[in-house]
């Protein structure tokens, strides 16, 4: 039998607490924001009028996308992050909200209202120290039979299919011609590591 494991920011927990490995992956929570574009501009900042989705790494790095999941609105949100449990999360009121208004002032000209977001979704990325995945093996006593995916660092959900082909693959043939996965091992992280 087989298992595939892919349990967020609960990673790190679970990983430990049947391994007794630790794995550096840092849960954050984090706020997505949804902005509202004034009337009038809603077709500049709508996928269909072609706006794109948006990275900014200054010295904040906020990403979005366009107006299409929720009409009129444009989301915007900081790529970071307060450390949390996620058993215990407090779910503050959100992470560099001034910096935000700010930014969005700046870039789109008073075209979105920066005043507050009309919508906040609060979230956890699972951070890891590169900020890439981990796709691997268990390993240990498990060997082959248990496949783990983890630390997509809050930028794992746009790759969720390529991700889920990947992990199926290693769970049926216990190997995947997709991509090399050296890079995205459990033992980079440590050269003793026992997994």
């Amino acid at each position: 039998k087989k298992c595939v494991v892919t349990v967020g920011a609960w990673a790190s927990k679970l990983v430990e607490k049947i391994t007794g490995v630790q794995l550096p992956i840092q849960p954050l929570e984090t706020l997505v924001c949804y902005w509202r574009i004034k009337e009038g501009y809603e077709g500049k900042f709508s996928i269909w009028g072609e706006f794109p989705t948006f990275a900014s790494l200054g010295r904040v790095c906020l990403y979005g996308s366009p107006s299409l999941e929720y009409p009129g609105l444009i989301k915007v949100a900081v790529h970071s992050g307060n450390p949390c449990d996620p058993d215990k999360r407090p779910w503050g009121s959100g992470v560099m909200m001034d910096e935000m208004k700010e930014w969005i002032e700046g870039r789109f000209c008073g075209l979105v209202d920066s005043t507050e977001p009309v919508m906040k979704q609060f979230c956890m990325y699972s951070m890891t120290p590169d900020e890439d995945f981990v796709i691997d093996f268990l390993g240990g006593e498990f060997g082959k039979n248990v496949v783990l995916g983890a630390g997509f660092s809050g930028h794992g959900f746009k790759m969720a299919p390529v991700i889920g082909k990947i992990l199926t693959e290693l769970a049926v043939d216990g190997q995947t011609n997709e991509v090399d996965l050296k890079h995205f091992r459990i033992g980079r992280f440590n050269a003793s590591s026992k997994l």
